[in-house]
């Protein structure tokens, strides 16, 4: 038994675990260099039971289970039989090494659950009322988040808008203070021909430009320029020739 005056800082637990670890140390248990030991103290008359635990072994034997070992001794050590108490601890103590299932630790789960069970109405009832609140704050951070960003976006949208129909402007501007045979875009889509040649271009008799795509339609259904109405079929009179043409 232990006397109350050598107990460490007056608690007879912390003396224990003093005890049993310096007794662990002193005797060697487990393997050497693997942390691995188990030490079970039992104490009698001071009617106290401790398991320690190396560090490897602690990941297996965590101190639940050694509780619950120590649990499991209790009616046999109120009954006076100490060596049925000790076998069966050494063998619960074994399986929870072994990774097998020990009496009370199967049912852990189970009495977690049932405890949980009352709980149950409280968080549906709960989660029925906080679930609106919890859409209406999300809806207003999105909306304070978002609202400045869309306002940002339409703003440099409807900057670069003006800018590009500006540059339009400017673009169409030079084009036509151009020479009307020097053409650099198409009059009918105002896009820029390619810069080799007349790749992808139809020239026609009056010399006017145009995108295949563009003119196509047009000379299928007409027979004449659609800038200066120049029989597109037919040669090219020789005043009309030399006289610079002008878009109509």
């Amino acid at each position: 038994r232990m006397h109350p005056d050598d107990w460490v800082s007056g608690d007879m637990k912390e003396t224990t675990k003093v005890f049993a670890q310096e007794l662990g140390d002193r005797w060697g248990i487990g393997d050497p260099g693997c942390s691995n030991g188990v030490l079970l103290f039992l104490s009698i008359q001071d009617r106290f039971a401790y398991i320690k635990t190396a560090v490897v072994s602690q990941t297996v034997m965590t101190d639940s289970l050694s509780e619950m070992v120590i649990d499991n001794l209790k009616p046999l050590l109120k009954g006076g039989q100490y060596d049925d108490a000790l076998l069966q601890a050494v063998l619960q103590i074994n399986d929870v090494l072994k990774g097998q299932s020990i009496p009370g630790s199967e049912t852990t789960w189970v009495s977690t659950s049932r405890g949980l069970i009352p709980l149950i109405p409280f968080v549906v009832v709960t989660g029925v009322f906080l679930l609106p609140i919890l859409a209406m704050i999300v809806v207003f951070v999105l909306r304070a988040v978002l609202t400045p960003i869309a306002w940002l976006l339409d703003y440099v949208t409807n900057l670069w808008g003006r800018r590009r129909a500006e540059l339009d402007l400017q673009w169409v501007q030079t084009e036509l203070e151009r020479s009307e045979f020097d053409q650099t875009m198409c009059p009918i889509c105002l896009e820029q021909f390619a810069t080799s040649g007349h790749a992808g271009c139809t020239v026609l008799g009056c010399r006017h430009k145009f995108h295949h795509a563009c003119i196509d339609p047009w000379v299928n259904q007409h027979t004449n320029c659609p800038l200066c109405r120049a029989d597109v079929e037919g040669p090219i009179a020789p005043e009309d020739e030399a006289r610079p043409q002008k878009y109509q």
